[in-house]
C-alpha cells in the first residue's frame, strides 16, 4: 500500500501573518502545495492525507479542494487532546468520521501546578518566547500555560512590602517555598505574581483569571506536557535544544488526529507500506501509523530543517531523508528504490 502525507508550511496563508499574507492561491505558499501536488501525481499512492490552516483564506481553500477533488474535514484536536487546534483535512480515505470527544483538559497534561484555561490553545511553533501576558491575554489568543501556587509563607521575609505593593517578586525557585512538586528548573529565577478578586497585574495591566487569591508564578508548559498536548507518545526524543523542540511540536500534527484518519484506511494494519511524507517534521505521521500499529516497509521525507531531520533520525533511524520538497519537480523524479 502507498501513502501519501503532507502539510505544506501554513506561514504564508495563516491570519497570523500580519504582512504581505497570501489569499489567493499563487506565491511561495502555493508553491509548496504544488510540490504536493506533483508528489501526488508521480508517486500515485492508494491513499493521501492534506493537512494545513483552518484560517487559510477561502480562495485557497476552494483552490485545494478543487485540486485534491475532495472535501476538506475541519476537525479540532480539542476532541482527543487538552488543545483547541482547528485544522483542515484533505483525504481519499473513505468514511472518516470525527472522533468523539475524549474530554481532555488542560489538568490532563501538566507535570505539577494548575491550568490556567481548561483547554490550551494551538501551540504555536514560536512557543519557547511566550510569556505570561501570552498566557492570561485573551486578546491574543491565550499561549498554553501554567499556574505554580507559592507559599506566602516561605517568600523572603514574608514577600516584603515593595513585593506586596506591586505582587511581583524576583525570586531563585530553590529557596523552598515553591510547591514540593514543582517543575521549575533549579536556581532559575521567576516573576511571582499576586492574584486578588479574580484579576492578576502583569507589567502593570490587570486580566481577569480564574485562581484563587494567592501569589503564582506563570510558567511556559514543559517539552513533556507539550508532547502530551499533541498526543506524542512520552518515549519520543528530542536531541535538541527545548526551544527547537518547542518549534517542532507547534509546527507538528496532533499525533491522535492523524490516527484516526488513517486507521479508516483500509488494509492500514494489514499490508506493508511504502510512506511519503512531505514536509516531514518531526515525522508525526510516523508516530500515528506506529500507534495503529502500521507495517512500515519504507518511510521517505522530504525536509529541509536539519533539527528536525536529526530528530526524526533519532526516533525512526530508518527514515530516508530526500531533502528540499522542490525536487519532485525534477524530470524523471523517483524514489530511490524505483531508481533503476
Amino acid at each position: 500500500m502507498k501513502l501519501l502525507l503532507g502539510g505544506s508550511p501554513c506561514t504564508h496563508w495563516s491570519i497570523a501573518r500580519t504582512k504581505n499574507r497570501e489569499t489567493e492561491p499563487k506565491g511561495l505558499g502555493w508553491e509548496l502545495f504544488e510540490n504536493y501536488l506533483i508528489a501526488l501525481e508521480k508517486f500515485k499512492p492508494d491513499f493521501f492525507l492534506y493537512e494545513n490552516n483552518k484560517s487559510m483564506a477561502p480562495a485557497i481553500r476552494a483552490q485545494i479542494t478543487q485540486e485534491l477533488v475532495v472535501e476538506p474535514i475541519l476537525i479540532n484536536s480539542a476532541l482527543v487532546s487538552a488543545q483547541n487546534r482547528q485544522r483542515l483535512y484533505w483525504t481519499n480515505i473513505p468514511g472518516v468520521e470525527l472522533p468523539e470527544d475524549r474530554g481532555l483538559i488542560l489538568l490532563d497534561v501538566l507535570e505539577s501546578g494548575l491550568p490556567l484555561h481548561e483547554k490550551g490553545y494551538t501551540l504555536k511553533a514560536n512557543y519557547a518566547k511566550a510569556g505570561a501576558v501570552n498566557g492570561v491575554c485573551g486578546q491574543h489568543f491565550p499561549a498554553p500555560m501554567a499556574a505554580e501556587p507559592v507559599r506566602v509563607g516561605d517568600m523572603p521575609n514574608g514577600g516584603g512590602a515593595d513585593g506586596a505593593a506591586t505582587g511581583l517578586y524576583a525570586v531563585p525557585v530553590d529557596c523552598g517555598f515553591i510547591i514540593s512538586n514543582s517543575i521549575a528548573p533549579k536556581g532559575k529565577r521567576y516573576p511571582v505574581y499576586v492574584v486578588r478578586d479574580g484579576q492578576i497585574t502583569i507589567k502593570g495591566e490587570q486580566y481577569p483569571i480564574k485562581l484563587a487569591d494567592g501569589f503564582y508564578i506563570i510558567r511556559k508548559l514543559t517539552v513533556t506536557e507539550c508532547k502530551r498536548l499533541q498526543t506524542v507518545p512520552e518515549d519520543y526524543i528530542f536531541p535538541v535544544s527545548d526551544t527547537q523542540a518547542y518549534k517542532m511540536l507547534g509546527n507538528g500534527w496532533t499525533v491522535d488526529v492523524i490516527a484516526h484518519i488513517l486507521h479508516y484506511a483500509p488494509g492500514i494494519t494489514t499490508e506493508p507500506m511504502e510512506v511519503l511524507s512531505m514536509y516531514d517534521g518531526m515525522s508525526c505521521g510516523h508516530l500515528a501509523l506506529d500507534k495503529l500499529g502500521a507495517h512500515i516497509a519504507h518511510y521517505y521525507a522530504t525536509e529541509i530543517d536539519k533539527y528536525a531531520i536529526k530528530t526524526t533520525q533519532t526516533n525512526f533511524p530508518d527514515t530516508i531523508q530526500l531533502g528540499d520538497s522542490f525536487q519532485v519537480r525534477d524530470d524523471g523524479w523517483k524514489l530511490p528504490k524505483e531508481v533503476t
